[in-house]
């Protein structure tokens, strides 16, 4: 596979000629692997690194980091109608730098930011999972990202800031995003505090000194709104978990893909694990996670307080990759011992960037509903 910025420039040059032809641009010829962009050194030296831990100022630090090479901001969450009809939804945007700098001129097209977004909701009443994505690079306003205040935006689908009297608590979030089979509305309000994952936010993925990222979580998002399938269209409420990420190059040459799970509990605590594996699939030790309790406080967790263990398979009819499809998931020191599965099989984006991101339930001594991510299968 080609280096994942070469494959990007490569993309947004196709993109940027079908805007000036006035034409959809064609489908990508061979998928992207988001694990290979974290991956990639390839002219990172004059990027900001994530290499030392560092205070993470909010709420200004919801806004991009254009030094680094690459950033996301993260929502996953389960929703119920009025009826108890579940629902599982991702919308997340990334910001991909194309070059340390600007290239000069009095231009408003000229930039070094690429944006993308990937917008997904698992039906599970009808089994159907439906997924879509966009991209643009960040000029006259077409995407971008901005601090205060904090908005992140590809055309119309979008996260920003809601201020004023009808929402009392700081950082609270409007969610659009509209597709052709489906769209969501949603307010968020935090629930729990943040969570700075790793060392205070530097959360190391692997042995080399730049193997790193700065991440925070808010782990709970009380989440209300409007959804839509097709022609049906349902109040809903649930949680959401929100993750944001920067960082240049994260995963050592080693680094195969990862899986990731963040759990919301029905006692009151939030898990979030993740297992970093080699190109062998085998874990690489620096696995990574916390634990949000139901006052607040949280705990980090490092790779021997937890383990993953997959125990069935699911094959995709689409793309050809296998997947675990099931899971034991157990934090022997907080008495966690949790059966995982998908609430439906098939929640893979098989566009251009391939990769399953999907709803879970939990089932054990404890119950909960979660959200699962799987790269390099």
């Amino acid at each position: 596979m080609k280096p994942f910025k070469a494959l990007i420039v490569q993309w947004a040059m196709i993109l940027i000629v079908g805007m000036a032809s006035g034409c959809s641009p064609p489908p990508p010829t061979q998928s992207l692997d988001i694990a290979q962009a974290l991956s990639s050194d390839e002219d990172s030296a004059c990027y900001d690194r994530a290499k030392k831990s560092e205070t993470i100022n909010l709420p200004s630090d919801h806004g991009p980091h254009n030094g680094f090479k690459t950033e996301w901001w993260y929502y996953t969450g389960n929703l119920k109608s009025g009826s108890g009809r579940h629902f599982g939804y991702q919308l997340t945007f990334f910001r991909q730098a194309l070059a340390c700098r600007t290239a000069p001129g009095p231009s408003k097209w000229r930039t070094n930011q690429f944006y993308f977004a990937h917008f997904a909701v698992t039906d599970t009443q009808n089994q159907q999972f439906y997924s879509a994505h966009r991209m643009n690079r960040q000029s006259v306003g077409i995407a971008g990202a901005s601090r205060s205040p904090f908005r992140v935006w590809i055309d119309a689908w979008s996260a920003k800031d809601i201020k004023g009297p009808d929402h009392a608590r700081p950082g609270s979030i409007q969610l659009t995003a509209r597709d052709q089979e489906m769209a969501i509305d949603l307010t968020l309000v935090p629930e729990k505090a943040v969570i700075f994952q790793g060392d205070q936010g530097l959360s190391r993925k692997g042995p080399g000194p730049f193997d790193a990222s700065h991440y925070y979580s808010i782990p709970v998002l009380i989440t209300q709104g409007k959804l839509e399938i097709g022609n049906e269209s349902f109040e809903v409420l649930g949680k959401t978990w929100f993750d944001h990420e920067w960082s240049t190059s994260a995963l050592g040459d080693d680094a195969g893909g990862w899986d990731w799970f963040a759990i919301h509990l029905d006692d009151g605590r939030d898990l979030m694990v993740c297992q970093v594996r080699k190109k062998d699939n085998s874990p690489n030790e620096y696995g990574f996670g916390s634990i949000s309790f139901a006052d607040g406080t949280y705990e980090i967790l490092g790779q021997s307080d937890f383990s993953i263990q997959a125990v069935q398979l699911w094959k995709s009819p689409k793309t050809g990759r296998q997947y675990p499809a099931r899971w034991k998931i157990l934090v022997p020191d907080h008495t966690i011992d949790l059966e995982v599965s998908p609430v439906m099989d098939g929640q893979e984006h098989s566009h251009m960037f391939v990769y399953y991101e999907g709803a879970v339930r939990v089932t054990g001594p404890v119950t909960g509903l979660g959200y699962v991510e799987m790269t390099g299968y």
